[in-house]
């Protein structure tokens, strides 16, 4: 079936860990990274044995052996790197957010359907084994008709400016983490969301975007969605999921979806995503590509563009899901409820 060459848009720790992932897909080849920073470029190139390293990106875009790009640099680059890949010909896979703009969004779909790319929103919660496991579960009817999910992410703070200024990110937990539960949310239903409602606020952190969010969203059957997130949360990452049907129910931790307890009176390197301490009990996490569906996301990408075939979440899913997000701050700032048709 050929090789996929594939070029990285950054370098940083969201890069990482789409090449461990990479890395490990037969059909692929690491082609390329890009970093406006050569000391992190040439790095991460040595690092994964990645053939060229570049810090001009329309340079690494012109390579013949590149076929795809995964794109992990902050959120407002999205857009402009995405568009300049399209008009190359590479296919797209773009980490959320999808962009920090409607207008942004809107000119990235519409690059890659002239180009005739793939491009696929990087919504790993999607792709976790946990995910495609209730699917199964729920397609078999177990849970009848589904009826409301309540989903979270959820830690103490990003230690990333980018994450921090509004200009860089687009807003605060709501379009930087919430992305996530909101387009599970989305996804699980799979109907168009009629109506949002959000509270937002700063109750910890004195950050330019919001540290607190709720978001309430109503769908086209009367379905509902709850999503949470917050810089408020101590202790780690915590990714967790309710879904409510008709003739049963569902519940997901995807954070600590493992069976290991640790005790140390010392500590260690490395147990979770955020968690700031090691000692006493914990619960470490045991392979993050797999558990958050890293691995099965770029798989998928991969696959998509050896068959010829649409990804499960597309560039127009994540535009969409964007667009339930600027509902939610136009929610906060009316306090009120909007209705998207």
């Amino acid at each position: 079936m050929g090789k996929v060459g594939i070029g990285f848009v950054g370098a940083g720790f969201l890069a990482d860990m789409f090449a461990r992932c990479y890395r490990e897909i037969p059909e692929v080849d690491l082609v390329a990274v890009f970093s406006r920073s050569e000391e992190r470029a040439k790095g991460f190139a040595e690092k994964f044995g990645v053939k060229a390293y570049y810090t001009d990106y329309e340079k690494m875009l012109r390579r013949d052996d590149l076929d795809a790009v995964n794109i992990c640099v902050p959120n407002y680059v999205h857009a402009p790197m995405t568009v300049a890949a399209a008009e190359h010909g590479k296919h797209v896979l773009c980490t959320k957010p999808l962009a920090v703009s409607m207008s942004q969004a809107d000119e990235m779909v519409k690059a890659c359907e002239k180009a005739g790319v793939k491009f696929m929103y990087g919504e790993n919660w999607l792709y976790t084994p946990a995910a495609y496991r209730v699917r199964e579960i729920i397609e078999e009817g177990a849970l009848g008709r589904i009826l409301a999910i309540e989903a979270r992410e959820q830690h103490s703070g990003s230690h990333s400016p980018y994450a921090l200024k509004k200009k860089f990110s687009g807003g605060g937990v709501l379009i930087h983490m919430a992305v996530h539960p909101i387009g599970f949310i989305m996804h699980m239903i799979g109907k168009p969301v009629v109506r949002v409602y959000a509270e937002l606020g700063n109750l910890l952190h004195d950050i330019e975007g919001e540290d607190y969010a709720v978001m309430l969203m109503r769908f086209e059957g009367r379905e509902s969605g709850i999503a949470q997130s917050n810089y408020i949360t101590k202790g780690g990452m915590q990714d967790r999921i309710e879904i409510y049907g008709s003739e049963g129910m569902a519940f997901m931790n995807l954070t600590h979806a493992n069976p290991v307890k640790i005790y140390s009176d010392v500590g260690y390197s490395y147990v979770v995503e955020k968690a700031s301490m090691s000692k006493g009990w914990t619960s470490p996490v045991i392979d993050e590509r797999y558990q958050y569906g890293f691995a099965n996301m770029v798989r998928h990408f991969v696959e998509s563009i050896l068959k010829d075939e649409e990804p499960l979440s597309t560039g127009a899913f994540g535009r969409e899901v964007l667009r339930v997000i600027f509902a939610g701050y136009e929610s906060h700032e009316k306090k009120a409820a909007v209705n998207l048709q």
